[in-house]
């Protein structure tokens, strides 16, 4: 729980939780705990109040905004505000999550046992010819190949938008992937 000292609707300290400072500007050294009543009166006409605060649940593209509060009640309510970051914010961590979504993509693509089955094949190809069956594997192997560059095609492709087209993308999306 926070708290802070307001006076006529102004606050007078900062919101904090109970600590010996705070516990020292309201006159009661030596407290370990709140007072049980709130709002405490202070000297002066100031009062102890608990604080509220009213949380947004921001996307990665918005950052919070704090109120400055105001009383309600007997508390000091905190509200929160989204905004949206600045276009170039936006479109930087975009590029970032392009790269980890392409990585991702091509994983999915060639997971860690088709990459290890195309290293075994070109080790058998250095003893000896590959039977039919094998040399369909190689066949499948290359179309995988040539997906994984259409993935980085696309990535970059995406990479390269203006800002403010990219930041108006979702990059998880399938539907801006093409057919990568």
């Amino acid at each position: 729980m926070k708290y802070a000292i307001e006076k006529n609707g102004v606050l007078i300290s900062s919101v904090s939780a109970w600590t010996p400072g705070l516990a020292k500007k309201c006159g009661l050294v030596g407290n370990n705990q709140v007072p049980q009543r709130l709002p405490f009166d202070l000297n002066d006409g100031a009062k102890l109040r608990a604080v509220l605060t009213v949380k947004a649940s921001p996307n990665p593209y918005q950052f919070v905004i704090d109120d400055g509060g105001a009383v309600v009640g007997d508390e000091w309510v905190i509200t929160q505000s989204l905004q949206d970051k600045a276009v170039e914010q936006i479109a930087s961590q975009k590029r970032v999550e392009i790269n980890n979504e392409t990585a991702r993509r091509i994983d999915e693509v060639v997971p860690l046992k088709k990459l290890e089955r195309a290293i075994e094949l070109i080790e058998i190809r250095n003893f000896r010819d590959l039977s039919n069956a094998e040399d369909n594997e190689v066949t499948v192997l290359k179309g995988i190949k040539h997906q994984i560059k259409a993935i980085r095609q696309q990535s970059n492709l995406l990479k390269s938008l203006p800002d403010k087209e990219l930041a108006n993308i979702d990059v998880f999306d399938d539907a801006n992937w093409g057919k990568a």
